[in-house]
């Protein structure tokens, strides 16, 4: 391994552990079936699904119909 890649290597494991917050939440698994979504760290999202396209998740800004808090700062706007 040259020193070039070692740098490039390290840089890459750098960026990817300084990572948003938002970046790193993730989806519901494959299976998954409800209309709502809560993620681990409290964003609540809504599914949506196009015909044609894949599921996709959408960020509920007040979702005080499924009891739960107002969206935060950190949370991604889709999934």
């Amino acid at each position: 391994m040259t020193n070039a890649t070692k740098v490039f290597a390290a840089a890459a494991l750098f960026v990817a552990s300084t990572a948003p917050v938002a970046e790193a939440q993730m989806r519901p698994a494959v299976g998954y079936q409800s209309q709502w979504y809560t993620t681990p760290d409290g964003c609540s999202y809504s599914r949506t699904h196009a015909p044609g396209y894949g599921v996709s998740w959408v960020l509920i800004q007040n979702p005080h119909h499924i009891n739960k808090p107002n969206v935060g700062d950190h949370c991604a706007n889709t999934l």
